[in-house]
């Protein structure tokens, strides 16, 4: 069993800035929300091709997630705001608990995962998902929700959002 590292590096940015604007660090260009789905259909493959690299479980340095770790994240992503996206669509305004990914890391001992079954799980929280956004019609895309800081979300913004986070976890693991 992987010995419990120190936590990874804490990350304070605020990443909503990419609902509106490019991400200088990983190249994400706001995206056309009607291409939520067909995108997302595209990252559990490419988590299948970085799990099943040797080394995939290692840090590349001190603080810094393995590509099991960030796949994990991923992970939780998908099953979360997916989760998130289905709420708006069936309430007016729900409001949303805080997410601490690294708190989730820790308590999950994402280091200690299998990448295997990572894999696995990273298709079936993105076909629930997919399903989720199958429900989406052209006037849900502006639908809110709230964060637990009180600030809002639209079904756009939190698709745009999750998707930046899937794509930069992956580039993050390829540099």
């Amino acid at each position: 069993m992987a010995a419990e590292p120190r936590p990874a590096d804490s990350d304070s940015t605020d990443w909503t800035f990419v609902i509106d604007q490019r991400c200088q660090q990983c190249g994400y260009v706001p995206h056309d929300v009607v291409t939520t789905a067909r995108r997302l259909a595209q990252v559990p493959g490419r988590w299948v091709e970085v799990l099943q690299r040797d080394g995939a479980t290692m840090r590349p340095s001190e603080g810094v997630w393995s590509p099991v770790e960030y796949a994990c994240h991923s992970r939780d992503l998908i099953t979360v705001l997916g989760d998130r996206v289905g709420a708006m669509l069936d309430s007016d305004r729900p409001t949303f608990a805080n997410y601490d990914g690294e708190a989730e890391a820790v308590a999950g001992k994402f280091w200690a995962a299998d990448p295997a079954l990572v894999s696995e799980q990273i298709g079936d929280s993105m076909d629930r998902t997919l399903f989720i956004y199958g429900r989406v019609g052209e006037a849900d895309w502006e639908r809110v929700g709230l964060r637990g800081d009180g600030v809002e979300m639209t079904v756009a913004g939190l698709s745009r959002y999750l998707l930046h986070d899937l794509e930069h976890h992956l580039v993050d693991v390829d540099g």
